[in-house]
């Protein structure tokens, strides 16, 4: 919404409540891929697309034309090979150029989660793939975003800047007494789930190392996630945004919290310093990649 679509915050914030409520309010009365009716998710899907494509449900990732919007992407996983993220862009790289799919294309394959929405088959005629929601092995793609800065600018260029934004500490199934639903899961997707729990916090504890300072304090990475109060909202549950807020509200209100933001807000705001000349006698920008 933000990148390829151009939408303001409030515009996105607004899009996304419609769309959740009209997505999320009726289950399907029997459970077979998938919870809820994924017709019903694409139809949602292309009338927001529609809205900000000049009526054209039907828009590509990438267009033609050079675009001064925010570059963007998203990733999804091919089903018959879950270890190996397929990205979705909506700009040009130098190498492994991804299917340019529609938006809504990229947007439904994200979006299916197991338990919820079937997947969907995306690709050219006869080389069409399956996909489901890259939650399962990418659902912290901070890595995947380092590896496209340095396609799109190259390696040289220092990273000056990293924002990940998590969506809260999940409950992990198997620590818990499990529910009547968790009961009728197969074992392999528990654990596959326990993965994604534990997967998201190991990637972003291996960039606070890499991107810390000795004494600790984020200098280039900045990881933001509600500690407490999310567990037990579901992806489904869109009754319960105002108790997103809540909690969201609350922890950024936390000293700690509200001083990395500060730092954060500064980093972002300065203009790029272009000063520091390098052997060859070139200028190079100190500001780096944000």
């Amino acid at each position: 919404m933000l990148g390829r679509l151009g939408m303001s915050v409030d515009e996105a914030v607004k899009a996304y409540i419609d769309f959740a409520g009209a997505v999320f309010s009726k289950k399907k009365w029997f459970f077979k891929d998938g919870t809820f009716k994924a017709s019903v998710l694409e139809r949602a899907i292309k009338e927001i697309v529609g809205r900000h494509c000049d009526g054209d449900p039907e828009a590509r990732m990438k267009v033609d034309r050079p675009s001064t919007k925010c570059k963007a992407f998203v990733c999804a996983m091919p089903g018959a090979n879950l270890g190996a993220p397929r990205i979705f862009r909506s700009y040009d790289v130098k190498e492994n150029q991804s299917y340019n799919c529609t938006i809504w294309e990229a947007a439904r394959a994200t979006s299916a989660a197991p338990t919820f929405f079937k997947r969907i088959e995306v690709g050219e005629e006869g080389l069409k793939e399956p996909f489901v929601d890259a939650g399962l092995g990418c659902n912290n793609p901070v890595r995947q975003v380092l590896n496209e800065a340095h396609l799109v600018y190259g390696k040289e260029r220092r990273v000056a800047c990293i924002v990940s934004i998590g969506t809260g500490h999940p409950n992990v199934i198997g620590l818990q007494k499990p529910d009547a639903f968790q009961k009728l899961l197969p074992t392999a997707l528990i654990r596959v789930l326990q993965g994604i729990a534990t997967d998201c916090e190991r990637v972003s504890e291996e960039f606070e190392k890499e991107y810390t300072d000795a004494d600790g304090r984020a200098k280039v990475y900045f990881r933001f996630n509600v500690q407490q109060g999310l567990q037990n909202v579901s992806l489904a549950e869109w009754d319960k945004l105002s108790d997103v807020k809540t909690h969201t509200d609350k922890y950024t209100g936390e000293t700690q919290v509200g001083s990395n933001i500060n730092q954060l807000k500064q980093l972002l705001t300065a203009g790029p310093v272009i000063q520091r000349t390098s052997a060859e006698g070139g200028l190079v920008d100190t500001a780096g990649l944000r």
